[in-house]
């Protein structure tokens, strides 16, 4: 699941109980992570992972920040693009 997705999916109360369990708080998540405005360092990354509970993983956030590249194995066509 897509970090974004997940972020807004939360209820206030599931989204405080998140960031709690990252050791992080709302704010920053909002604020900073969110929009991708602040690299998050590899300590929380791998912390915002594990509180998700195995719903986002660690390169699933590394791609909220354009920090780990999105593979797709399909062309504009959508045929799979042959194994070069």
């Amino acid at each position: 699941m897509k970090f974004r997705d997940f972020v807004l999916q939360q209820s206030p109360k599931q989204l405080e109980q998140y960031a709690k369990e990252a050791g992080t708080t709302v704010g920053y998540i909002k604020t900073h992570l969110l929009y991708g405005y602040k690299e998050p360092r590899r300590n929380l990354r791998k912390a915002l992972s594990t509180a998700s509970k195995g719903k986002v993983s660690e390169a699933e956030i590394l791609q909220h920040f354009g920090l780990y590249p999105v593979l797709n194995d399909y062309n504009q066509n959508s045929n799979k693009v042959p194994i070069e």
